[in-house]
């Protein structure tokens, strides 16, 4: 808590994006009081992940054995139709503490998608410890559609358009609009592939219980356009309900383009 509260008074930059985020969540000026007490109680909560994430990755068998998790039956059931499935998250909670769980709860090789930059280059040696294989964004669509087409998993973040350029829509998010990533439910349309959202929250220290949604099935190809943004706004609507349930733990630091109703043609 302290390390926590130490970063939020020394990086003003990580505050100021949090809280243009979390005013969306909270419905609040972004300086609001109640929005910085928010902002203040994720950044401490995202030193006791990080606590959490040595832990989880120190003794990853012993994390596996107490993690929590709600709904395991509708990712494996959607995995086994054949089609492949596509887990889609959010920064929230504990994402990353997580990592391992997909490979063990779905018995089918599983690929995550991630930005291509030095983060995602800093941590690969992690996720492909829990049984991860990575792919880029930056890499050719076709990939992401031939491991679904041979009925293994893909996971993505769907709250960060960052690197999705030519593939993002505007859907309703939270009290506003926003450009979230659309690439997801095209590949969805594409090879059938139902979409399974899910979050990951504390039950305590060292206690975890990741939450698995009903599958979203893919949009028929015949849909075309409307269909993938019918689908995308599903997602959305989905993502924010678990966000203004539990605002103090999205990690919304990431830039997320939030659109004026002009922009949007509202």
């Amino acid at each position: 808590t302290i390390g926590g509260i130490g970063e939020w008074a020394a990086r003003p930059g990580k505050r100021r994006a949090l809280a243009v985020n979390l005013s969306h969540a909270l419905g609040l000026p972004p300086d609001a009081s109640g929005v910085r007490r928010v902002v203040r109680r994720e950044m401490a909560n995202e030193a006791h992940r990080s606590a959490d994430l040595l832990w989880a990755l120190g003794r990853q068998e012993e994390f596996l054995r107490t993690v929590v998790t709600e709904g395991s039956e509708r990712a494996r059931g959607a995995a086994g139709e054949g089609r492949g499935v596509i887990l889609a998250g959010i920064h929230h909670g504990g994402w990353e503490v997580a990592t391992a769980v997909p490979a063990a709860l779905l018995g089918i090789p599983v690929t995550v998608i991630v930005a291509d930059d030095w983060l995602a280059w800093a941590i690969h040696h992690r996720r492909a410890r829990a049984g991860l294989r990575v792919m880029y964004r930056s890499e050719p669509t076709i990939r992401a559609a031939r491991l679904l087409r041979r009925g293994e998993a893909l996971l993505l973040l769907g709250d960060d358009e960052a690197g999705s350029e030519g593939r993002s829509r505007v859907v309703r998010f939270l009290d506003g609009r926003a450009v979230l990533p659309g690439g997801a439910v095209s590949l969805a349309r594409l090879t059938g592939a139902p979409i399974v959202c899910f979050h990951v929250l504390p039950d305590g220290p060292r206690r975890w219980r990741v939450v698995v949604d009903d599958p979203v099935p893919a949009p028929a190809r015949a849909e075309g356009e409307p269909g993938e943004q019918r689908v995308l706004q599903a997602l959305a609507d989905r993502w924010s309900e678990v966000i203004r349930a539990h605002p103090a733990h999205w990690a919304a630091s990431h830039r997320i383009r939030w659109v004026a109703p002009w922009e949007a043609g509202d």
